[in-house]
């Protein structure tokens, strides 16, 4: 079982040269990341089913990017809804602010989420979950924001195998980034108090929902 994880208090994140790093690779990813990045639309759609939203509910996108998810969540929460996206890179965010304005955007790592406990009933984290510096701290910040029976789903368009093996190919800054393994991943959802719905892996997608009861 393999999770990356630093050792650093709640609020310390910016000191950390790992973030510094992070942030500053998809700064420079940002302004061409569109034109690079193919949107799996059955994919998410499936994906966000599975978060269960409804109208007026209101929904983090961890690890955003230039807000991808953003309007096909704005089908599932609006009228009424409030859709939260965060990411650590400032340019990232800038696209995303520009692809849908009516999202509250939130400069911060995954593992420093600044959002009162209990405010969401969903949390989405599509294509970011292995570039978390502290895997274990991100995953028990997602799940302190879901209020009670919220869902966390964490989802990727290839399996686990095909995102390390790309990142590796990639190399440099996201060469380690990892997807951790089934029970790996499940230790994680322990830990930060959440239950297993489902958990599937393979060619048409990673899929992990999760509940906090």
């Amino acid at each position: 079982m393999s999770v990356r994880r630093l050792s650093q208090g709640p609020c310390a994140w910016w000191a950390e040269e790992a973030y510094r790093v992070l942030r500053d690779f998809f700064d420079r990813a940002a302004a061409t990341w569109d034109n690079e990045v193919t949107v799996a639309d059955a994919f998410i759609r499936r994906m966000l089913a599975a978060a269960a939203l409804r109208p007026g509910d209101s929904v983090l996108d961890v690890g955003c990017g230039t807000g991808v998810l953003l309007p096909y969540l704005a089908e599932l929460v609006e009228p009424g809804g409030r859709i939260y996206a965060l990411d650590i890179s400032p340019a990232m965010l800038e696209k995303a602010r520009s692809r849908f304005p009516r999202a509250i955007c939130l400069c911060a790592p995954a593992e420093a989420i600044p959002l009162p406990e209990g405010i969401c009933r969903a949390v989405v984290c599509y294509s970011a979950f292995p570039h978390f510096p502290d895997q274990a701290r991100a995953m028990a910040e997602m799940a302190r924001v879901l209020s009670p029976g919220g869902r966390l789903v964490i989802g990727h368009a290839d399996s686990r195998e095909a995102i390390n093996r790309f990142h590796r190919e990639v190399g440099g800054v996201v060469a380690d980034h990892v997807l951790p393994d089934d029970d790996a991943m499940r230790v994680l959802l322990r830990r930060s108090g959440l239950r297993e719905i489902s958990l599937s892996d393979g060619p048409a997608g990673y899929l992990l929902v999760a509940v906090r009861p």
